[in-house]
């Protein structure tokens, strides 16, 4: 899928009198952007050469879903035997090989069908490693009690929360709830306190990041994404994003974003339900820490790194505002 540390915001990098100041009452945010994806994660458990096996097999395993890949040729692309590559896969990730590799086709089957309207259910299934689109049905029906029309429907007429709550049920398992939102509960923060900045729009039709990764590359980490905080409980279709880039000053944009203090993460996410549970995670600490969030405001995302690869991740600069206290 589907994040920001490029020189593109003159007003706030680059002007001393304009430099965004940090308030240190928040300061628990490492410099290194937070890491919100399961594997990763969940690999740091594994000593070095263990390591460098799994990652092969995860690499192996998210390279071409289409292929009709068995866990036991990952197991020996990966230069483990069969036996203590099920074992051990299955005590670290909470699920067989087997059901890890449903569980991400499907994941990718469902993203493709939010996101790209025009493509034939037919070859969303083939893509993803299923014989036909009565196999992604069954599929569907099976893990998620729905189907593929619903889904689609849900792109346009859902809200966050809804699909949010959709994909929860492909999150990563573990023995609580889904290992994504355990790591978004310890998700950091920092409030900072910026100048007035001003967006220059650009026209983007059906706004979507992962689409805007393939097409854009690393160019797309010039964007930014304004959306009015009051809007986001709307279905996708309803809420007024806009899309620019960061300009000097208000004449050369037509979209101001009022000075004040933002809350703000960086975090790396590789999945539809990655990226959801981190900006969730961002208003949940806002609210844990008993800071009130200006409904007047924009919720501001930032791509700043992307990794284009099969396992590649997106890395994201979000931002809330947050209302001073008298």
């Amino acid at each position: 899928m589907l994040s920001p540390q490029v020189a593109f915001i003159p007003d706030t990098r680059h002007s001393k009198a304009n430099q965004p100041a940090v308030l240190h009452i928040m300061s628990d945010q490492p410099t290194s952007p937070y890491n919100l994806v399961p594997e990763v994660a969940l690999l740091t458990s594994l000593p070095e050469h263990l390591q460098k096996r799994f990652t092969r097999a995860l690499e192996i395993m998210h390279q071409d879903y289409s292929e009709g890949l068995t866990w036991e040729a990952v197991a020996e692309q990966s230069a483990i035997s069969p036996f203590h590559f099920h074992r051990q896969f299955t005590q670290l990730f909470h699920e067989t090989p087997g059901q890890y590799l449903g569980r991400i086709r499907l994941q990718f089957a469902v993203s493709l069908l939010l996101e790209t309207p025009s493509k034939k259910i037919t070859e969303i299934a083939l893509k993803t490693g299923f014989s036909s689109s009565q196999a992604l049905a069954k599929a569907l029906r099976r893990q998620l009690g729905t189907n593929a029309k619903v889904i689609r429907h849900l792109a346009h007429t859902g809200t966050p929360d809804q699909t949010t709550e959709l994909l929860t049920r492909l999150a990563h398992p573990s023995t609580e709830q889904a290992i994504e939102f355990q790591l978004a509960d310890n998700l950091p923060c920092k409030l900072i306190r910026f100048p007035e900045r001003y967006l220059k729009p650009r026209p983007v039709p059906d706004f979507e990041w992962e689409t805007l990764c393939e097409k854009l590359g690393q160019k797309v980490t010039r964007l930014v994404c304004l959306a009015p905080v009051a809007e986001l409980d709307q279905p996708w279709h309803a809420i007024p994003y806009r899309v620019g880039e960061w300009v000097s000053n208000a004449a050369q944009g037509n979209c101001t974003v009022k000075a004040g203090n933002y809350l703000c993460c960086e975090v790396s996410v590789a999945s539809d339900i990655g990226y959801l549970t981190a900006q969730a995670g961002l208003f949940d600490y806002a609210e844990k820490h008993n800071l009130p969030i200006d409904p007047e405001g924009y919720h501001i995302e930032m791509i700043r790194e992307v990794e284009l690869t099969a396992t590649g991740s997106a890395t994201f600069t979000m931002q809330i505002p947050i209302l001073t206290k008298a």
